[in-house]
């Protein structure tokens, strides 16, 4: 089922919203926050598996709205329940140039969508980039100095005729980690947030979101960042992380993985089909990444609480799960 309103022609941006079950979060966070974009160049689509009617009756009461604004939004009953499907599916729905992931809970500043379009304008090599992300609730933006700003945006348009270097923060290390700054500023970058990133629509013709990771849940660990450096891979050009606007995630509650056992195989399974899916560009050495993922993590739930049969549980499951994948 299709619900839509709004402008009739193609707008530059697509905004995706793979939703399920958090009704409140989409409609006091993510649709407000694009109601306030300064530029209307674009259009939403609500990707709702949700188990009840509350996320579809919060979307459509924002429809006069987005109307009066002349910008389209859709909502749509995904066909199948998982963030990594519901994504894939949502693109495969048809689009503008570029898509916008955002999540359920993530605000975008009023200057979002328009320092996006500006950004996929003007550096035609861009495949991927996001916003600085502020992973808290009511945080108050910090505006970069314009000295800063100005040498960051400097940086990638000398990038876009050398075409050469590394990524300046959000690296990857040897063991396949997303290394994560502390503080999220602009510039290059190896990988992307899920509830802020945005791609050519034509990366999809080539990539797509592995379903796999979703086995242990419907919230599949680790897809964005898989996803994001894969992009980063397949095409040898950098993503961006821009300056001029921002994302607020609200970091609501709900949607993850709440059973132990299954977060310790979702960990083992999803961080062992990311390696596999990295090393199809470039060989990363397995020691650095057994003492991330396996010994650093495990034994960092396990001092948190997490029960040693649900680790044992977990393990035996990943396993399971491993000898299931082609």
């Amino acid at each position: 089922m299709k619900l839509s309103e709004g402008a009739d022609s193609m707008p530059y941006v697509t905004v995706i919203i793979a939703t399920k079950n958090r009704a409140e979060a989409i409609a006091e966070i993510a649709l407000p926050g694009l109601l306030r974009q300064d530029s209307l160049d674009f259009e939403v689509s609500v990707w709702d598996a949700s188990d009840d009617e509350l996320t579809k009756d919060a979307a459509l009461k924002f429809l006069p709205a987005f109307k009066e604004k002349g910008v389209n939004l859709i909502y749509t009953r995904a066909p199948r329940a998982g963030s990594a499907s519901q994504r894939n599916d949502a693109v495969r729905g048809g689009g503008g140039d570029v898509v916008f992931f955002i999540d359920d809970d993530c605000e975008v500043a009023k200057s979002g969508i328009g320092t996006i379009k500006d950004y996929f304008d003007s550096f035609k090599w861009l495949k991927g980039m996001g916003l600085p992300l502020i992973d808290k609730p009511n945080a108050e933006h910090k505006k970069a100095s314009a000295l800063k700003s100005i040498i960051k945006y400097f940086f990638v348009f000398i990038f876009s005729f050398f075409k050469k270097g590394s990524a300046l923060q959000r690296n990857v290390g040897a063991s396949t980690f997303n290394e994560y700054p502390l503080s999220d500023i602009p510039g290059v970058a190896e990988w992307l947030s899920g509830g802020d990133m945005a791609f050519r629509i034509s990366v999809f013709d080539e990539l797509q979101f592995d379903e796999r990771l979703q086995r242990f849940g419907g919230y599949a660990l680790g897809e964005d960042y898989d996803f994001s450096h894969r992009v980063f891979l397949h095409f040898k050009q950098p993503l961006v992380v821009a300056s001029g606007a921002h994302v607020i995630h609200h970091a609501v509650v709900g949607g993850r993985i709440s059973e132990d056992y299954k977060r310790v195989a979702a960990i083992c399974y999803n961080t062992a089909i990311i390696r596999r899916n990295f090393n199809r560009y470039k060989k990363y050495p397995l020691v650095p990444f057994l003492w991330k993922f396996r010994f650093k993590l495990l034994v960092s739930m396990f001092l948190n609480g997490c029960h040693l049969r649900d680790l044992v549980r977990g393990f035996s499951e990943y396993k399971k799960a491993l000898r299931e994948t082609v």
